[in-house]
């Protein structure tokens, strides 16, 4: 999907149409297993397959998603605030391109 790199948005800081610069934001590194019920989860499940949830791969009901959600934010050009869009949407691939 093409989207413009620069939107007319309106802005609840400047409280007016202001032009937006369309940023996505990517996911960022994994830091590890830093809180004690992801430690803990991980060694619940260790040795036992699918336990205590199925595998994807093995249930249909547990299907794997093809697609991620893309997480769009818009920076106002006049006051420099950024704005999030309050849902993201699944897309295979993302193309921001300029003005034609």
């Amino acid at each position: 999907m093409k989207m413009p790199k620069e939107v007319n948005r309106y802005c609840p800081k400047c409280k007016k149409k202001t032009k937006h610069k369309v940023i996505q934001v990517k996911s960022g590194k994994k830091r590890g297993k830093l809180t004690i019920g992801a430690r803990r989860y991980e060694a619940k499940i260790k040795g036992y397959g699918g336990f205590p949830r199925p595998k994807p791969e093995n249930s249909k009901k547990w299907g794997v998603k093809l697609t991620k959600k893309v997480d769009l934010r818009y920076k106002c050009s006049e006051c420099g605030k950024m704005h999030i869009r309050k849902q993201g949407f699944r897309i295979k691939k993302l193309e921001l391109v300029g003005a034609r």
